[in-house]
């Protein structure tokens, strides 16, 4: 077993990086691996994206795609932790558009309805030319949530520049989930944020494109660290670093994502997905559920499989379901690499390295979910592949 480090110190290092002398680097650093190195990028897209980039330059690239509200903050100890473990690899770890340093779309083009401009197709095509602005000819992707589906989106419209994908927390499609549309959307987003901004004489969505919560709503913030940004599985110093950059990201995206989201299904596509996929999900996710979320992916890429086109493999975190609230409370959840950075970078190297995940079961320890026990050669795995 261990306890949860304090990763939110792991990701300073990097933050620090940006803006201290070389000289005081090298005596931070011991003299041992380069600093991440966090910079930003004009993309062909229009939007600047801001980005960390670690490990070897000569290395197989590997991108990280955070999740929705979310920033490279997010993957940034599951990054540094697969470079303790093998630093041939040379990482990427970005802000999609509309998140953290990352800019916004236009708001003559997007404010009037956002969902337009923030769809994974947007996403995707930033990561593109993400890549074509650094010269990376093909890369594995590593997708989280709502970057899950942009990584979704790669391997299947650009199939020829993903080497594989690593899905955490996802599901073969968005349209009807509960979660993001009754309780995320609804309300507070167009139900109490909504009408904070109309009772300023705000037309809504056009005139709070580029406000954030706390605009409407003082109490914004208390709403999204007490029910959005929440994992009893993780370091709390963590997550309570994230609150603040959640609080901050823009109406527009807000809105753009959740609705673009809503309209997202890729349970047909998926039936022809060729790139080799690794898939993370946590018993206790309360966005995506084994029923009918995971059961249906797998389906999906069941006729992959059967058609000789895909080779995947399945991986569950996490041992106990969840509540019949469906809220995470006493094991690993939907944000897996918050709780298990070090446990999915095992997974990671693996996977980039040999094809296959570790074996090893990962889950939070019976009345302590920061306590993740390691069960040897356990792990509930599902391997699809043509016979």
């Amino acid at each position: 077993m261990r306890r949860a480090a304090n990763y939110y110190q792991s990701w300073l290092l990097g933050a620090v990086a940006v803006a201290t002398p070389g000289c005081f680097l090298e005596d931070w650093f011991g003299g041992g691996p380069q600093p991440p190195v966090h910079d930003t990028v004009e993309l062909s897209t229009g939007i600047e994206m801001a980005y960390h980039e670690l490990g070897d330059p000569d290395g197989d690239v590997v991108i990280f795609l955070h999740g929705y509200t979310d920033t490279s903050r997010s993957f940034m100890p599951t990054a540094t932790a697969l470079l303790d473990l093998d630093d041939d690899f040379h990482v990427f770890v970005l802000d999609q558009r509309g998140h953290g340093g990352s800019s916004m779309p236009p708001a003559a083009d997007c404010a009037a309805a956002p969902e337009d401009c923030f769809a994974p197709a947007d996403m995707a095509a930033d990561v593109i030319a993400f890549m074509d602005a650094k010269g990376i000819d093909h890369a594995a992707i590593v997708g989280h949530s709502m970057g899950s589906f942009v990584a979704q989106e790669l391997g299947l419209s650009h199939p020829q520049r993903v080497d594989k994908l690593v899905l955490i927390g996802t599901a073969a499609g968005v349209a009807g989930n509960v979660v993001l549309q009754d309780y995320i959307l609804a309300e507070p987003v167009e139900g109490s944020w909504k009408d904070g901004f109309v009772a300023q004489g705000l037309d809504f969505p056009e005139d709070v494109y580029a406000l954030d919560p706390l605009d409407a709503d003082a109490d914004a913030q208390a709403w999204i660290e007490g029910a959005w940004v929440v994992d009893p599985a993780a370091d709390p110093d963590f997550v309570a670093a994230i609150v603040p950059e959640t609080a901050a990201t823009r109406m527009g995206t807000w809105i753009g994502v959740a609705r673009a989201l809503l309209q997202t299904d890729n349970t047909a596509r998926l039936q022809d997905l060729e790139v080799p996929t690794l898939i993370l999900w946590a018993t206790q996710d309360g966005f995506f559920y084994d029923d009918p979320h995971q059961q249906a992916l797998r389906a999906a890429l069941d006729v992959a499989v059967d058609a000789c086109k895909l080779e995947y493999w399945f991986k569950q975190y996490g041992k106990r379901p969840l509540g019949p609230d469906g809220v995470q409370i006493d094991d690993i959840g939907h944000n897996t690499q918050w709780a298990t950075p070090d446990e999915v970078a095992r997974d990671l190297k693996s996977y980039l390295n040999t094809g296959k995940p570790t074996r090893d079961w990962y889950y939070s320890a019976d009345g302590d979910p920061q306590d993740i026990v390691t069960e040897e050669d356990a792990a509930p795995l599902i391997h699809g592949e043509c016979d």
